[in-house]
């Protein structure tokens, strides 16, 4: 039954951070929400026993709370201390009460997960959602080792981690959530809604290729992995694997960078150090090189195994090239023009403002090379498009010079959707939908049909 009923202000979960008054219950140890009371509800968290919740203080709005699940979390705000205090009691009851029930049905509940949220939300927006989950679950399982969990080998895995890019069981899940979002960030292949470019990410990696870098000495070193079921040995086993990394290579590796390496003069364009990039030998044997240059060659290579090898020999992500004006390999991953690696490296913490000696950040490099789907992804992960280079240039001014439509809309919509934000009026929230969704098709074309974002690209390659 419902144990908790009332209106909440929920926190959208995009870039934009708009509220938005809806009626939440708590029922059948799950959370959810109607936009109108006679609308069908929408799962906010399909199972309580995998949530914490917790007060918010440290942010705008008073009365605020967070209900915290393995695949997203959920700012609320209640509109008193006292029904804050209420709905905090009544999540954690509710959590008490779901602890208590028969423990195997946390695996039934995940595999049944689509159905049963296709029956309580027939709106659109679940809809959508049901289908991405389904499609992200097949098309992640069918990558290579992807078909078990990566850790202890049962059938059928349905949560990943998508900094790793892996399948898991729903308890090496929960032990993944452990260790913290700077080891593992755990989203279910089934429950939650998927990026393009993430979904993407996954199919790039996979089991396989993980293991081949973390379970590089397992056989070697006389490790048994552990089975199905054995709740103990697989803790020990995953912090190990990925806390400790005892499993991984130790290859000799130098700590400077080979005599080889070119050094790029500041004032190139970026199309003659891209053209510069291609002709030089500079791509050598991995084992040569620090694990911070590493990273940095293979993200402009697209090389993501190698980048995964990298991180697991402790490469720092935003490691800065001091004999190429400081570039990070988030830089060079545009250079690339891969809007994956990106995507891979903003998964595994890159900043993604950090600027070379010239004051150009990855939103400033993707602006001037055209490459409009890494301009939209920094953009959500919350770049800065008013940092200015040592030309004083901003992404926007460099975009309307270049006269790239594409970038300029994306630019000044951002830029309109902060100031709406800053101003908290009530017309912000039709803008913000409209942003979404300009973002969201441009997502989804970077992502899938990537020749659509091309025109001004093949156009700079004249110059």
């Amino acid at each position: 039954g419902i144990v908790m009923e009332g209106y909440l202000f929920k926190r959208a979960s995009n870039a934009f951070k708009t509220w938005n008054r809806r009626w939440f219950s708590i029922q059948n140890n799950q959370l959810v929400y109607q936009k109108k009371f006679k609308d069908n509800p929408t799962v906010v968290v399909e199972d309580l026993r995998l949530c914490t919740v917790k007060h918010c203080e440290d942010i705008e709005r008073r009365f605020c709370f967070e209900v915290v699940s393995p695949t997203k979390s959920c700012m609320l705000q209640a509109d008193s201390e006292k029904l804050r205090q209420a709905w905090i009691k009544a999540v954690q009851t509710s959590i008490a009460t779901a602890y208590r029930e028969k423990g195997d049905e946390s695996e039934k509940l995940d595999k049944k997960s689509s159905p049963s949220t296709g029956s309580l939300d027939s709106g659109s927006e679940s809809k959508e959602k049901l289908l991405k989950g389904e499609s992200a679950l097949q098309r992640v399982q069918c990558i290579p080792g992807n078909a078990s969990c990566c850790d202890c080998g049962l059938a059928d895995p349905r949560w990943a981690s998508i900094n790793l890019g892996i399948t898991l069981c729903i308890e090496c899940s929960g032990i993944h959530r452990s260790l913290g979002v700077h080891f593992s960030k755990v989203r279910s292949l089934t429950l939650d809604t998927w990026e393009p470019e993430l979904l993407k990410l996954m199919c790039e990696l996979g089991n396989d290729v993980i293991n081949r870098v973390y379970e590089a000495n397992v056989e070697k070193m006389g490790i048994k992995k552990p089975q199905p079921g054995q709740r103990q040995e697989k803790e020990a086993y995953i912090k190990a694997k990925y806390v400790e990394r005892k499993f991984v290579d130790k290859y000799s590796i130098s700590l400077s960078p080979p005599e080889q390496q070119k050094k790029f003069v500041s004032k190139s364009s970026e199309e003659k150090r891209l053209r510069e990039r291609q002709d030089s030998s500079v791509f050598l044997d991995s084992k040569h090189l620090n694990p911070g240059l590493q990273l940095y060659r293979a993200s402009y290579e697209k090389n993501l195994p190698k980048m995964a090898e990298a991180l697991a020999h402790g490469a720092d992500v935003n490691w800065a090239n001091s004999e190429e004006n400081k570039a990070t390999p988030l830089i060079q991953a545009v250079l690339g023009g891969s809007l994956v690696t990106c995507e891979f490296l903003l998964q595994n913490g890159a900043n993604v403002n950090q600027r070379d000696v010239q004051g150009r950040g990855p939103l400033h490099h993707a602006t001037v090379l055209g490459h409009t789907g890494q301009v939209c992804l920094f953009l959500k992960r919350g770049a800065n498009q008013h940092a200015t280079d040592e030309e004083g240039k901003d992404p926007l001014s460099i975009a309307v010079e270049a006269a790239n439509a594409d970038i300029v809309t994306l630019l000044r919509l951002a830029r309109m959707n902060e100031e709406m934000r800053e101003s908290e009026g009530l017309y912000g929230q039709p803008g913000d939908e409209t942003y979404q969704d300009i973002f969201r098709d441009f997502s989804q074309m970077a992502s899938n049909n990537p020749e659509k974002l091309n025109r001004f690209q093949q156009d700079s390659q004249k110059f």
